[in-house]
């Protein structure tokens, strides 16, 4: 399997703008208002893959969307940074995620150990978790049994990635002038 990646330039936006219009039709992105700050919630992408990073870092610029990446490449590097301990301790460099992608095949573990892990410490969880998985029906199965909001199956594809940040539950996208943010619901 081969990917192509376009590797553009990437630079965190402050982004200053959102006063949440609550007269937004239903499934219609609120829109903002400027001059009150949103700081962009983190996405936590658990891959050990570095080519399938990419690709979803990629997908995310290709969608406009400015929140910050942290990637980390095990289970046990995921639990820490959920936790912040060792080198994640540091809030304002590693923030906890408003999002986390997680790969079921890490080196150390499932990632349905995380999974099982996030389901024994709720407050440790971000609010949307998605699994990213193969086209196994049983793991399918399985995100939803230990708790993924969501699922992506591997090879990626771009409408598949931009169906799931519409959709997934607890978390949706804002419109600022610089493109779209990931906030909690």
């Amino acid at each position: 399997m081969a990917f192509y990646l376009l590797l553009l330039p990437t630079a965190l936006l402050s982004c200053r703008v959102i006063s949440m219009n609550t007269q937004a039709e239903p499934g219609t992105e609120a829109m903002a208002q400027p001059n009150v700050p949103i700081p962009p919630g983190t996405i936590l992408l658990v891959e050990d893959n570095d080519n399938d990073a990419e690709l979803l870092k990629l997908m995310l610029r290709r969608s406009h969307i400015l929140n910050p990446v942290q990637v980390v490449e095990t289970v046990h590097d995921g639990i820490s940074y959920l936790k912040g301990d060792g080198q994640f301790a540091d809030r304002q460099a590693y923030p906890f995620p408003v999002l986390m992608l997680l790969d079921s095949h890490l080196p150390d573990a499932s990632g349905f150990d995380l999974l099982r892990w996030l389901r024994a410490h709720k407050t440790q969880s971000p609010r949307a978790v998605v699994m990213l998985t193969g086209s196994d029906v049983n793991a399918f199965r399985a995100s939803y049994d230990f708790g993924a909001h969501s699922f992506l199956t591997k090879p990626l594809k771009f409408e598949d990635f931009q169906n799931m940040v519409t959709h997934v539950r607890g978390i949706k996208l804002i419109s600022v002038p610089e493109g779209r943010l990931l906030v909690t619901e």
